[in-house]
């Protein structure tokens, strides 16, 4: 008995040193991996274009349709927007046809397309257009698993409760449409099966349904990576860290040699390697999968990656700044050196007499360490510029992220308000139209054409979006006007009798602070023209502080959080130069 527990003692860590090998090994492969990115992104872009041909060549509806669906495979984890391109390519073939089966089908592939690139709206106006009546059983496959990503996507970002809990109902629902409809053999259905183990907090009954989803699969096929996904989130909840950063690195690799640009592994494993102390790859993971998620075009992965790249990147930084310390002190050790085998020959010089010897020496080891304090000067001056640049380079990360919660915020803002005001257009349109076909009942034709004619109507709309646009703008950016003022000479600043409606002039600059500065589109929104809009933007210049082409820019800057550097921050650089 005391044998074998002493045999279990020693095979432990025998097995964790096997695990953390087996993990490292594959770590190698990522990075051999990301160097040959290019072969492996050539190889996809080559099958793509090969397809493009083929679909050239092909004559008649069926062999272009399913050419076309080809391709919309091939963009669908490389390029979004090509493969939401290419299906809507197909499928105004099948329209053309009358094939509705595989048009609605297109569309519910469309929608999921657009749900995953966070097009959400699209994605749901896109599943509200379908007549599930003309769905096969494949098209309705994939319209429950659009409705399902959609909800699952919807759910996990929203904020609020009760439409967090809305979310899931409707996410579970489609969930069991689909697993009702699923081949019971197949990898979705073992999917659904599997996620519904996993949220059901048994990731042990998870994992079994994952071991049957592995026995069929290509290990290098993107399928073997999304599985192998699925298995780090697994085991993740079982706390089992050796087996989980295995097969989430696993999952990036195969990512990696199929060309995916949709990339959910890579960047999860860069923020674990961070965390880990492993700096130089978690830098270079994070940033292959930035440039991944750019290529891919969806916001929500760009959003999700950005945190964690600056997290890391502030890391790296603080760690290149103390490679530098160190560096000055092996300076610092070198020079003490030197000095003492100066000393060292002064002092057998003298003890040999050789007095005349020993001035010559002197005078060479003089100049030898005037050339030395020269070089020494030009690090620090060197140090004293990176360190330059490195704040320079934190003022502009911090100004960034200003700039994008700023950003964030007034979207945010007015989403909410074209949404609110869509339901309130909604509204109108419905009482205008009881309203007409009451009067048409009562045969009042005059007083209806009369009704019609009258701008009443669309005047008070109009005033409406404005004082709405107003009021938004002035909770959002309540220093604007005032801000805004700044920028004039006093003769031309200008005063607003209420100060919660802005007029023209000042609504005109408002919209260029949102991002609109586009004459023709700020003309079609406040219904003046572009030569009318062009005339009170070249006004207001004209009367500004700073230079026309700066006005502008300077409005844009209105209510941006600035990042300044303490003096106590610029006291501690410059110790550490010295």
């Amino acid at each position: 008995m005391r044998n074998i527990f002493l045999l279990i003692i020693w095979l432990v860590p025998v097995v964790a040193s096997a695990d953390a090998a087996r993990t490292d090994s594959v770590y190698r492969c990522i990075d051999e991996a990301i160097a040959n990115a290019s072969v492996y992104l050539s190889k996809r872009e080559a099958r793509i274009a090969g397809l493009k041909r083929q679909f050239d060549k092909s004559r008649g509806y069926a062999a272009r349709y399913a050419a076309a669906f080809r391709i919309y495979r091939e963009y669908k984890a490389f390029v979004n927007d090509s493969a939401i391109a290419w299906l809507g390519r197909a499928e105004r073939m099948a329209r053309s046809q009358g094939d509705m089966m595989s048009a609605n089908h297109c569309t519910a592939l469309r929608a999921f397309q657009c749900s995953t690139a966070g097009m959400y709206m699209e994605s749901d106006e896109l599943l509200a257009s379908i007549n599930t009546g003309e769905l096969n059983r494949e098209g309705r496959l994939a319209y429950y698993a659009a409705r399902n990503h959609l909800y699952k996507e919807l759910g996990f970002y929203t904020k609020i409760g009760r439409l967090k809990e809305n979310y899931g109902r409707l996410e579970r629902m489609y969930a069991d449409s689909l697993a009702a409809l699923a081949d019971k053999n197949s990898d979705m259905y073992l999917q659904l099966m599997e996620i519904e183990r996993y949220n059901s907090n048994d990731p042990a009954g998870a994992l079994r349904y994952n071991d049957m989803r592995m026995k069929g699969v290509d290990r290098q096929s993107h399928e073997f990576s999304i599985i192998a996904y699925y298995r780090f989130l697994d085991y993740k909840r079982m706390n089992d860290t050796d087996n989980w950063t295995y097969w989430l690195a696993m999952s990036a690799l195969g990512d990696i040699r199929n060309a995916v640009m949709d990339q959910g592994a890579l960047w999860e494993l860069a923020n674990y390697l961070n965390t880990t102390g492993d700096m130089a790859r978690s830098y270079k993971y994070i940033n292959f999968a930035w440039n991944c998620a750019e290529k891919f075009g969806t916001r929500v992965r760009s959003n999700q990656i950005s945190p964690v790249l600056t997290s890391i990147d502030s890391s790296y930084q603080t760690i290149m700044q103390k490679q530098k310390e160190r560096l000055v002190i092996m300076v610092l050790v070198i020079s003490l050196f030197a000095v003492s085998v100066l000393v060292l020959l002064i002092y057998v010089n003298k003890q040999r007499g050789k007095l005349k010897l020993t001035r010559d020496e002197l005078s060479r080891k003089n100049r030898q360490l005037m050339k030395l304090n020269k070089e020494m000067q030009q690090v620090n001056e060197n140090l004293d510029e990176s360190n330059r640049q490195l704040t320079e380079t934190d003022r502009q990360l911090h100004k960034a992220i200003g700039s994008l919660n700023e950003s964030n915020r007034v979207k945010e803002k007015y989403i909410g308000l074209f949404l609110r005001q869509c339901s309130i257009y909604i509204d109108n349109m419905e009482r205008m139209r009881k309203e007409v076909l009451t009067m048409l009942k009562n045969k009042q034709h005059t007083e209806l054409m009369s009704k019609m004619k009258s701008h009443d109507f669309r005047d008070r709309q109009q005033q409406e979006l404005f004082d709405i646009f107003d009021t938004t703008f002035i909770h959002l950016f309540p220093t604007f006007v005032d801000d805004f003022n700044k920028l004039l000479r006093p003769e031309e600043r200008i005063h607003l009798d209420d100060t919660s409606r802005l007029n023209t002039d000042i609504r005109i600059f408002a919209l260029i602070r949102l991002g609109i500065d586009d004459s023709s589109k700020i003309a079609e929104f406040l219904h003046y023209s572009v030569n009318t809009i062009y005339n009170y933007r070249a006004r207001i210049k004209n009367g500004a502080t700073c230079g026309r082409d700066e006005f502008e820019k300077k409005v844009k800057e209105i209510g941006v959080p600035q990042h300044t550097q303490t003096e106590g921050d610029s006291k501690s650089e410059a110790g550490t130069a010295q």
